[in-house]
């Protein structure tokens, strides 16, 4: 299997990708184009559907999704590309499988998300509103973030990717706590102003 994986990394097609700077930037700014569709409107998509910009319908929305599954196959292709670079690196990287796994669960929970809020005959709006709806915005989330930082450290030594790691689990816990303090001083408002 070694012997595919470096023969496809010494491939005429991989050494004239590296070897040559304009295929190589335009590879990565083509995935990083990609990922800015699948990610930015599936990531809105969560956001409304957890509560933000709610004066925005979320059926509309639905017109966005044929850019976002044009996101998808620009970073298929292009992440192909990447992979027949540095086959073997990317065969040993654990962050790499994170990274995988981490896109098709938010593949999977974009689908279930799509199909509660624009399969069904209640309005999304309404659906949006539900527990179900909620909790596959956050997963979506979740997964995204952690596909993508996956995949940002793949190019990093192990001790970045743990430094990396470790940071982004900080930021997240502070995020958190800072939104949860935020909505408990919303709660707390509304309260005072029913009395």
């Amino acid at each position: 299997m070694v012997e595919i994986l470096q023969a496809l990394e010494n491939s005429g097609f991989s050494m004239w990708v590296k070897e040559s700077s304009t295929a190589y930037v335009a590879v990565l700014a083509f995935h990083t184009i990609g990922l800015a569709f699948l990610v930015g409107i599936s990531g809105a998509t969560a956001a409304r559907v957890l509560g933000a910009a709610r004066s925005m319908p979320l059926e509309p929305m639905q017109d966005f999704f044929p850019l976002m599954y044009a996101g998808l196959a620009i970073n298929v292709f292009t992440g192909l590309v990447l992979i027949c670079l540095y086959p073997v690196k990317y065969a040993t990287d654990v962050a790499f499988y994170i990274k995988l796994a981490a896109i098709a669960v938010a593949a999977w929970v974009l689908r279930k998300l799509r199909i509660l809020l624009y399969e069904s005959e209640a309005d999304a709006d309404s659906i949006a509103e539900t527990r179900p709806a909620k909790v596959l915005a956050v997963t979506m989330l979740a997964a995204w973030l952690i596909g993508i930082v996956a995949g940002r450290v793949t190019a990093y030594t192990v001790p970045t990717k743990i430094a990396t790691a470790g940071a982004v689990i900080v930021v997240l816990i502070m995020v958190l706590l800072i939104g949860y303090a935020i909505r408990q001083l919303g709660k707390g408002r509304s309260s005072q102003q029913n009395v």
